[in-house]
């Protein structure tokens, strides 16, 4: 059966450190076992055996652990979402951490990853200083291809806000732009991280959608260490 994206959960096994989501097309997504928190990854095999699906068969939760159908700890489209990240860097360190030698859809990638890994843990101000202008158009059309729309518009609102101050004669360098915010324009930059946070959480679904599915973690060497929890 051909990768379909938004593909249903057929099962979920342990391997070592990582869960395996298995899909009703044949692939297997990975996550870090972190990622449905400690109750869980203190189970054993035979309490882990007790997951059950949301309603949407998209996701899954462990009763035992408290968590209910209502709002999955475990979700295919943001391990999805994750593993297009993961294989868009690797293909980036494959080009000698060049992205412009990416194609269109791993350079899209690449900005979105670097726009959220940012904008979540530093704000916009860290990717604009991180990655410059030109990495922040670059996100805007990615947004836009994928549907992003209210993410974009807090983006645009970032750089409408940020656009003067990066053409005045006074700036040179990031350290400027840092210093001519720091000031009054500092509350207003928190409220646009306020709402990019709000706003990216639609990037979970739209990401896989525009630019999945994601290959399957079975085609990865790693699948194949000894499973930790029921057998396959």
């Amino acid at each position: 059966m051909a990768p379909v994206v938004g593909a249903h959960i057929v099962d979920v096994t342990f391997k070592e450190k990582r869960i395996l989501v298995h899909l009703d097309d044949g692939r297997a997504l990975a996550a870090p076992l972190t990622s449905v928190g400690p109750t869980v990854a203190a189970m054993s095999a035979a309490e882990r055996a007790g997951w059950i699906l949301t309603d949407s068969g998209h996701g899954v939760n462990w009763p035992a652990a408290g968590q209910t159908s209502e709002g999955d700890a475990l979700s295919v489209w943001s391990i999805e979402q994750d593993a297009l990240f993961e294989e868009a860097l690797a293909e980036l360190e494959s080009a000698e951490w060049k992205p412009d030698a990416l194609a269109p859809r791993s350079r899209a990638l690449i900005a979105l990853w670097r726009l959220v890994a940012d904008g979540y843990n530093g704000g916009l101000l860290q990717f604009l200083g991180n990655w410059g202008i030109a990495e922040v158009q670059t996100a805007r059309a990615a947004l836009s291809e994928c549907g992003a729309h209210r993410t974009n518009t807090a983006l645009q609102e970032f750089w409408d806000l940020i656009r003067p101050i990066t053409e005045s004669e006074d700036v040179s360098t990031i350290d400027d732009v840092y210093r001519a915010v720091a000031g009054e324009l500092a509350p207003r930059v928190d409220e646009i991280d306020e709402g990019f946070w709000d706003a990216a959480e639609e990037l979970t679904l739209r990401v896989p959608l525009t630019y999945g599915p994601a290959r399957s973690a079975l085609e990865s060497p790693a699948a194949e260490s000894p499973a930790v929890g029921h057998d396959e």
